[in-house]
């Protein structure tokens, strides 16, 4: 068939065949992670994860195979997220010290091989991966010779010492810097033929962040989520023994061998409790034979793979296409491993760090000058929703809506208390959540102020100006439910979970605003994010926002139960103030908001009218004022959390989109072998905004889903061959490819009407 599509921006007419037969996804190996010489340092260390378990591994210049174990929700008791431990492997003879050498990422299995062959063709093969269907870490091995094997728990939080200077900040947010911060210690357990050590948190700062914020009673309510918290491993292996609680030796030597770490948290007051349960985990990984394993794990995997793909080869002989396509396919893929990694866990993905943060090895700057251990992070382990959400976005195109849940979970389980403490502070109904928080859903006290004696600020108010009104997230997580259930269809999740908290944001800002003379909701005070503050009139993060959410709730009414508050909602939107805007050289342009006073950010908060709100866009009404606001912003600053790169794709502007992108997944840490640890940018390495805002990008240079109508390469470039399977609204897929020679083959389309954008300037 022929499609044309026109507007103002483009004439396009391009030729669509519909294939029958399905489009074979390529494999994975060419943009696998290979490396042929050990590494010097854990900042030369790859990721593996099976999304709640995590581990940085790494063999050094000795032959030791090295592992940093993590945990997505192992917070101690001073609400800092720290690793779970250490092991190291050894052999001898130490075949892994050899020249020749490899160790493979193989991204497609989810997985880590390790060859290596020394000068005496002695050759040693090791399997590492994390069970993506148990809390397990197998370490499995085979050699040409028997080698003794020695695994050494490596445990560094061992004596009660303070955080020093900088090495503070891993506490940001949680401790009075006139506080002594005192690191945790773990304990060893002594067993026979397991290594076994365990974090208990027999304290709790808990209760103080409630006294903080004047909501004590609160503790009535709910129940301490860090107090007798325990996390730790149980290591053993066939044909091992313990030489000490700190060593297992094999009892002779091996050609083959097998080490199961089973990883557990638990919450109870009796450590025999949480032994009980681990022990458990590992006996019934041993049960089953590592080759069921590995086949499972794999199975899993590529199910992952199989279920969305964006892969981008040059349509062209150019040297700087083909490098950069492979750069820009690799880096997608590298990210998206990552959020499956960290993404299926008990806390949502860290944006400073996720779970593979290791040790600071003088390589960040004048900032940080000394040698920190793995628990270190800049910005601490608290959240902060405009770093925090930006992993999600690109979890919807993916198909990946099971990552999207712990998000969505943490701020479910914090509502309670953000009810409650909105009915104490404004005395009115619904909700309300701090830019910076708790995982418990308390502000960041280093933020909402240690002692507010002398500040004149009412309860609920933040002593940090940057942020002190900054709570259009909860709006904004408010847009994501809605396109989560867009995307999936599941009604059911959507009525009784998130429909439910999306309603007490909404009552929030109908219930706490004045209106104006002309009868219309006045949002003041505020600020628009964090580049205007306290002053800002209507900032338009929280105008376009609201408009989005209730005109998407209003489309769904029939899954609204409760009529009374359909109504509330038709008679809120009629109130609502309009979307700012400002003159621009006698033309109509977004604005922050009104009454800005000086810029003291670099965020660009009028163009999220265009991201994540989608009020304006390619193809939609008045869409050159966004394009103008666009263009007038600073257009050099696009790395990190900043979104330009998706601002871009959804106005169609495919140089500055493929621009963006390319230079962000051709830019990493300098320091860290691994090509997808972003970073430091404004936050640490890995920093995953940098990656997810690139993976969303990408996307919707391809395909853009909304109201029921799909564009189809709205930003794409013409030199880019891509195969594609992408998830759109509705629960459906559409997949096929583009070639610069041969235009665009679908092997799966949708029902919602496509539009065609011909790939554009190069």
């Amino acid at each position: 068939m022929i499609t044309t599509f026109k507007n103002k921006l483009f004439l396009t007419f391009i030729f669509v065949s519909i294939s029958l037969s399905a489009l074979s996804q390529s494999k994975l190996d060419p943009y696998n992670v290979v490396w042929t010489s050990q590494s010097k340092s854990p900042s030369g260390s790859m990721p593996l994860g099976n999304g709640d378990i995590g581990a940085n591994l790494w063999v050094d210049e000795q032959g030791q195979l090295c592992l940093y174990i993590s945990k997505t929700d192992a917070f101690s008791e001073i609400g800092r997220l720290l690793k779970v431990g250490k092991v190291i492997l050894r052999t001898k003879p130490q075949i892994l010290s050899a020249k020749n050498f490899n160790q493979t990422l193989k991204i497609e299995d989810g997985l880590i091989q390790i060859e290596a062959t020394n000068a005496e063709n002695q050759s040693l093969s090791i399997t590492c991966l994390i069970d993506a269907n148990r809390p397990v870490l197998t370490i499995s091995g085979k050699s040409t010779i028997p080698l003794e094997v020695e695994l050494v728990n490596a445990i560094w939080r061992t004596s009660i010492d303070s955080l020093k200077g900088s090495e503070r900040r891993s506490a940001y947010g949680i401790m009075d810097s006139k506080q002594a911060i005192m690191r945790e210690i773990d304990s060893i357990i002594s067993k026979k033929d397991q290594l076994i050590w365990v974090h208990q948190n027999k304290s709790s700062i808990w209760q103080s962040t409630l006294d903080n914020q004047n909501i004590s009673e609160f503790n009535q309510l709910s129940k301490d989520p860090l107090l007798n918290q325990n996390f730790g491993a149980i290591v053993s292996g066939t044909n091992f023994y313990n030489q000490n609680n700190k060593t297992l030796l094999s009892k002779k030597p091996l050609t083959e061998f097998e080490l199961n770490v089973a990883v557990l948290k638990t919450q109870n007051v009796q450590l025999s409790t949480w032994t009980k349960e681990a022990q458990k985990i590992l006996k019934n990984a041993e049960k089953i034979p590592f080759s069921e394993r590995l086949l499972w794990h794999k199975n899993w995997w590529a199910d992952f793979w199989n279920q969305h793909y964006i892969l981008i080869t040059a349509a062209d002989q150019d040297a700087i296409t083909i490098k950069d396509t492979y750069a820009v396919s690799q880096g997608y893929l590298l990210q998206r491993y990552m959020n499956a990694c960290a993404g299926r866990g008990g806390l949502p993905i860290k944006f400073n760090g996720s779970i593979f943060n290791v040790d600071v090895e003088d390589n960040m700057g004048k900032k940080y000058l000394s040698n920190y251990d793995a628990d270190f992070r800049d910005w601490g382990a608290n959240y902060w929703f405009q770093n925090t959400r930006l992993p999600y976005y690109s979890m919807l195109y993916s198909g990946d809506f099971q990552l999207m849940k712990p998000l969505f979970d943490m701020y479910l389980k914090a509502l309670p208390l953000a009810k409650y403490r909105t009915q104490k502070y404004f005395n009115h109904a619904g909700a309300y959540f701090p830019e910076t928080m708790t995982p418990w859903g308390t502000f960041t006290i280093d933020n909402y102020g240690w002692d507010r004696s002398k500040l004149n600020l009412p309860d609920g108010i933040s002593q940090n100006k940057y942020i002190r009104y900054v709570w259009e997230g909860s709006i904004e997580l408010s847009k994501l439910m809605i396109d989560y259930y867009e995307f999936t269809n599941d009604q059911a999740y959507f009525k009784n979970e998130l429909l439910p908290f999306i309603k007490e944001i909404v009552i929030f800002y109908n219930s706490h605003y004045q209106r104006d003379t002309s009868g219309k909701i006045s949002i003041q005070p505020a600020q628009s994010l964090e580049t205007y503050f306290e002053g800002v009139i209507n900032p338009l993060p929280e105008v376009a926002g609201l408009h989005s959410v209730l005109d998407k709730l209003l489309e769904h009414e029939q899954i609204i139960a409760d009529k009374s508050f359909i109504q509330e909602m038709i008679a809120m939107k009629k109130v609502l103030p309009e979307i700012p805007t400002k003159q621009i050289n006698g033309s109509v342009a977004l604005s922050p908001g009104y009454n800005l006073g000086e810029r003291t950010n670099i965020e660009k908060p009028e163009l999220y009218a265009v991201f994540p709100y989608r009020v304006y866009g390619l193809g939609k009404d008045k869409v050159e004022s966004a394009i103008l606001s666009f263009n007038s912003n600073v257009k050099d600053q696009f790395s990190g959390w900043q979104q330009d790169a998706v601002f871009a794709a959804y106005l169609g502007l495919t140089d500055d989109a493929k621009r963006m992108v390319t230079h962000n997944f051709t830019t990493k840490h300098t320091k860290s072998r691994f090509p997808a640890f972003w970073g430091p940018n404004y936050d640490w390495v890995p920093d995953q905004d940098h990656g997810t805002v690139n993976m969303r990008a990408l996307q919707n240079m391809l395909v853009q889903s909304e109201n029921d109508r799909i564009l189809l390469f709205p930003a794409w470039p013409k030199n880019w061959n891509v195969a594609f399977k992408m998830h759109v609204q509705g629960q459906q897929i559409i997949q096929g490819n583009y070639d610069m020679s041969k235009g665009v083959t679908l092997t799966k389309g949708a029902t919602a009407p496509i539009k065609y954008y011909l790939p554009k300037s190069n």
